[in-house]
């Protein structure tokens, strides 16, 4: 079958599909272009039978990428958004005015020490413009940051990802948690072999354990030294509180709304270095005027916030 001409497509056939490829998903889809469920699933329709080939399929509850859907999806993505840079030649981004929603991804951690800050600022000086909060995994970051479905990631414990911008906000260091009556409690910090000898858990909000614990303290990251692994950090004190494991956490956290009754805190070892909070982007948006400001009012947020 030959491949359809594109003048049997018109752009909103073309972000209609940016849109259920991208969200995989009818209604989400419908939603994000602003359009009605049944509008999309005529719009599914006719694409399935202008590409020969059905483009999503059902699997379980949810719906996935066929190949040649997959193979489209960035290119069609990278497309459109040359098509809205060239509709926007000329123009600046007025944040004074604009209505626009930014979707940030980032860990629990970085909402409740990150996210007030900037959510503060912006609404100070950018009343319309609105923040998505999205929940941060290692999977598939890169192609969300490019084609637009994320715009930025703020995170610690975040390996950089091949081709993706970082910067870092602001340094931290470490402090540990035990529960009183620990045979660490007494000390004011924890030496390494000390922090070699007891078993640990492991704040992972992203799925594996953060390099500079394993990095500095060798052995740490085996089955005897991490004896479990934490993705909320709301659970980490409860975790700590029951049981004998020493946590490692960012000493901010100290600062957070969170429940710390009943635990001691320690310095780290010195050998651990400082833990970064960063902000990632990709490379395409690098002199986009909007992430721009985005990026520059996250920053000062932080400069301003001491945060």
């Amino acid at each position: 079958m030959e491949p359809p001409r594109l003048s049997g497509l018109n752009l909103n056939a073309l972000v209609a599909l940016d849109a259920l490829l991208s969200e995989r998903n009818v209604t989400r889809a419908a939603r994000r272009v602003g359009i009605t469920q049944p509008a999309m699933s005529q719009s599914l329709a006719r694409l399935r039978d202008l590409f020969g080939d059905p483009l999503l399929v059902r699997k379980g509850r949810s719906m996935v990428l066929t190949p040649r859907a997959e193979a489209m999806l960035l290119p069609l993505s990278d497309a459109l958004l040359s098509v809205e840079r060239a509709l926007q030649l000329g123009m600046g981004f007025d944040a004074a005015t604009s209505t626009r929603i930014f979707k940030i991804a980032l860990t629990d951690l970085s909402v409740t020490m990150v996210l007030p800050s900037v959510l503060r600022l912006i609404g100070e000086r950018a009343p319309g413009i609105r923040v998505q909060a999205e929940p941060l995994s290692s999977g598939r970051l890169a192609d969300k940051l490019s084609s637009g479905e994320v715009d930025l990631v703020i995170a610690v414990y975040l390996n950089a990802a091949e081709g993706l911008r970082t910067e870092t906000l602001l340094v931290d260091d470490y402090v540990c948690l035990v529960r009183r009556g620990h045979p660490l409690a007494k000390r004011k910090r924890v030496r390494v072999d000390d922090y070699q000898a007891h078993a640990h858990v492991a704040y992972t909000p992203v799925g594996f354990v953060p390099h500079p614990m394993s990095e500095a303290v060798p052995g740490i990251a085996s089955a005897s030294g991490i004896r479990a692994s934490v993705p909320y950090l709301l659970a980490l004190p409860d975790v700590v509180r029951r049981t004998d494991l020493v946590a490692t956490v960012p000493r901010r956290l100290l600062s957070a709304p969170i429940n710390l009754d009943g635990l001691v805190t320690l310095d780290a070892p010195k050998e651990l270095p400082g833990v970064e909070h960063s902000q990632w982007w990709h490379p395409r948006f690098d002199s986009d005027p909007a992430h721009q400001w985005l990026r520059e009012h996250v920053r000062a947020a932080l400069e301003v916030s001491g945060a």
